[in-house]
């Protein structure tokens, strides 16, 4: 089984994913039984490579935000010294750039995209036609409730939701509309 599908099964399993913005927020998920998907989304690159052993130690996937890691500059040599000394699973990113490098760095990707307007969703939709992510998460999570289902098959992509989900009721709408996961840092929801 390649690292997609390990991925995609630990998703079906657990379908929230752990946003980590805190030092508690890594705690708790340092503690969380099973294998999970993990997204670090606050650090430093000093913490990097630290956070990422922790949690894979424990069997999580972990993806880090390289747009949101203070000190790491988002370009090849950025990259290439992420994949080596932290060695997470993947990386998330609003950049064209950091998704095409990240994947020369043996890096699964996942493109975030912002649901804005009409406008933001079919920008997303030629970036994802174009860049081929691993998986896409789009935010705010709770706008994908709104959008026909029609809309979101068009992206062509493994879906993730993202931004502003804060209970259990919002987690399962949003899930019913196909998504393979829902990332939150809400951790009474993990």
């Amino acid at each position: 089984m390649n690292r997609l599908q390990v991925l995609r099964q630990r998703l079906a399993e657990h379908p929230v994913i752990c946003a980590v913005r805190t030092s508690e927020d890594l705690r708790c998920a340092q503690q969380l039984e099973g294998p999970r998907c993990v997204f670090l989304l606050g650090t430093t690159l000093r913490e990097v490579p630290q956070s990422v052993s922790s949690l894979s130690a424990k069997g999580h996937s972990v993806f880090v935000h390289v747009d949101l890691v203070e000190g790491l500059k988002p370009d090849a040599a950025g990259l290439s010294f992420l994949a080596e000394h932290a060695k997470p699973t993947g990386v998330i990113s609003t950049h064209r750039s950091v998704v095409e490098q990240a994947r020369e760095q043996g890096l699964l990707t996942i493109l975030r995209v912002f649901l804005l307007d009409s406008e933001a969703l079919r920008k997303g939709r030629q970036l994802v036609s174009h860049l081929r992510p691993d998986l896409l998460e789009l935010l705010p999570g709770v706008a994908l409730v709104g959008l026909g289902e029609s809309r979101l098959r068009e992206f062509g992509a493994g879906l993730i939701a993202g931004g502003l989900v804060e209970d259990k009721s919002q987690v399962g709408a949003i899930l019913k509309r196909g998504v393979l996961g829902v990332s939150t840092s809400t951790r009474s929801l993990w």
